[in-house]
């Protein structure tokens, strides 16, 4: 198509979108604090994350062991955003849970986040975990230290 013809086409109305744009969402996560009954008797606990923006497509980290309430866990997801999501979810998970052994797979919900997603293209700060008690009530699980950042690429058709 020559210069010409697109300029007539702009012209019309009638542009040719010759390229789309993908965006990525990159997840790290760097620290993490849960306020957990721990007791220094029984096993360690081992954690996960799951960060999704589609309930239909979840996004997991790999199994890591803590060493305290407190640890350091550099570790990154990338999601690729197909649709204007609007929030980031997260949940945080402890796999093998001894201390609550009727759960059919052994993993336990120890709290969840829910954080919009950036306008200016990067974000970092803390999230709050949080779950529900016996009565129904919110409480504090612990804070999920991390930094969220947009990638948008030209992808020429």
């Amino acid at each position: 198509m020559t210069n010409l013809q697109k300029r007539r086409l702009i012209r019309e109305g009638k542009r040719k979108i010759d390229h789309h744009v993908e965006t990525k969402l990159i997840v790290k996560i760097l620290r993490a604090c849960t306020i957990d009954d721990k007791n220094l008797l029984q096993h360690p606990n081992y954690y996960k994350v799951i960060a999704w923006t589609d309930p239909g497509d979840p996004y997991t980290t790999q199994v890591w062991v803590s060493k305290g309430n407190y640890w350091k866990y550099n570790t990154e997801l990338v999601i690729p955003l197909d649709f204007p999501a609007k929030y980031l979810y997260l949940e945080l998970f402890r796999k093998y849970s001894c201390r609550d052994p009727a759960t059919s797979d052994g993993d336990v919900a120890i709290g969840r986040a829910k954080i919009r997603l950036p306008t200016d293209d990067k974000f970092s700060g803390a999230a709050r975990l949080v779950d529900f008690n016996s009565d129904r009530c919110i409480v504090d699980r612990g804070t999920l230290e991390l930094s969220l950042e947009l990638i948008h690429t030209v992808v020429v058709i």
